[in-house]
């Protein structure tokens, strides 16, 4: 349905009837060996250095809802994934000065082209232009200065992923959705834009003050409110179970209340500053690089947006403990022990990252948190 040159994801992520897959999934592959002209489609990408790639592409069976084939439902597939993926990566970033993995949404960008439902030719569809064209001349390319990744090598939220992919098919197996389900999926991809690279070589405190804006609406859309919304936000971010102690505190004094008024945590406090910094970005009042740079750490506030994000998610989707039957090697003790680690480590290396906003940077080197 499209494909994406950005990523290779090496196992299928997937529900009943729909898939983002390898080119060398045997289901792919049994289509490129029916249609030529689609095996020549997926062999024809490369870097823009001319390094040949392998790119993931998105498919629909014959018998799964036709619902499922609507742009909004193949977007919604795809911001459900990018959500699961990118918190993590920065997490491990604040956490451990690990710069690999994917923080940004554009690596789930699809290739305009695809081939029309005959397999005979290229076809695009797009805002700024309808398209066709053949395949032996295309020279497809990954997005430029994009390092390749293999999806699933990175931090992938298993828990979430599951809880966004059993509302995807909830809200795109009707034509009517659940007003949560829409609420999500608005939001999901609200926080895609947010997620893009702000901009490329040409990068400047405008384009991080856009980005900005763009994250503070994709938690409003999660909960909305006539007025203030930061406060509604404020609730749902208190609904989930803060375990760590830096996160749990009471005692930061958030936008919106008076000086030392109904103090409240730091995960508050990160959305009150992310909240009043896009009403002064989009109104148009001074602005300066401090302004958007989080204190003690000194590190860029569009760095911790993903990862507060994916806990207004957790607490909208009501994200709970869902453990899985024991494997054949293992006891049900030991399942059980599997089953919290994978559950609770998602979201301890959320919130142990969120902490590092109130050190240094020499004492986060120093402290024992950021080793594990």
């Amino acid at each position: 349905m499209f494909a994406l040159p950005n990523i290779e994801v090496r196992r299928p992520i997937e529900v009943d009837g729909f898939a983002l897959a390898s080119i060398h999934d045997a289901r792919v592959h049994e289509l490129a060996e029916a249609h030529p002209n689609f095996g020549e489609f997926l062999n024809r990408f490369t870097t823009e250095f001319g390094q040949p790639i392998v790119p993931s592409v998105f498919i629909c069976r014959d018998d799964a809802p036709l619902t499922y084939r609507g742009i909004d439902a193949i977007a919604g597939f795809r911001d459900a994934i990018a959500m699961s993926v990118i918190p993590q990566s920065w997490a491990k970033v604040l956490r451990f000065g690990n710069n690999m993995g994917i923080k940004y949404s554009d690596y789930f960008a699809v290739y305009p082209w695809m081939l029309d439902k005959n397999f005979a030719n290229l076809i695009t569809s797009t805002l700024n232009m309808l398209g066709w064209h053949q395949v032996s001349e295309l020279r497809a390319q990954s997005t430029a200065a994009l390092s390749r990744e293999f999806f699933d090598s990175g931090p992938l939220d298993e828990p979430l992923l599951a809880s966004l992919l059993e509302r995807w098919q909830r809200s795109f197996s009707t034509a009517t959705p659940q007003s949560d389900d829409i609420k999500l999926f608005r939001s999901l991809n609200m926080a895609n834009a947010a997620a893009l690279l702000p901009a490329g070589a040409d990068a400047t405190l405008l384009d991080i003050g856009r980005s900005i804006a763009l994250w503070s609406s994709a938690f409003e859309i999660l909960a909305p409110a006539k007025r203030d919304a930061y406060l509604e936000v404020y609730a749902l971010l208190d609904k989930n179970a803060w375990h760590y102690t830096p996160c749990k505190e009471l005692k930061y004094e958030c936008y919106g209340f008076a000086r030392d008024q109904n103090l409240r945590n730091l995960p508050c406090w990160l959305f009150g500053a992310i909240n009043s910094a896009r009403n002064d970005y989009l109104h148009g009042n001074p602005i300066d690089r401090n302004r958007l740079i989080v204190s003690p750490a000194k590190r860029p506030m569009h760095y911790y947006a993903p990862l507060l994000y994916r806990m207004a998610l957790a607490a909208f989707i009501d994200l709970q403990y869902t453990p899985s039957p024991p494997r054949d090697d293992e006891t049900e003790y030991e399942a059980y022990l599997r089953n919290h680690h994978v559950f609770g480590r998602f979201q301890g290396d959320i919130e142990v990252a969120l902490s590092s906003i109130i050190y240094t940077a020499d004492e986060w080197r120093a402290s024992a948190h950021r080793q594990g």
